[in-house]
């Protein structure tokens, strides 16, 4: 195996740990969060 697939492979896996963390992470509420004079 070239150096060129196992930076490949390093990507791939980085990039599904990403993904991974952020469906486990809690959604964000939606607005603005207060502040604004918009009731929230």
């Amino acid at each position: 195996m070239n150096w060129q697939s196992l930076a490949a492979i390093a990507i791939v896996l980085v990039t599904i740990v990403i993904f991974i963390v952020r469906a486990m992470r809690p959604p964000k509420k939606p607005g603005c969060g207060g502040g604004c004079g918009c009731g929230r």
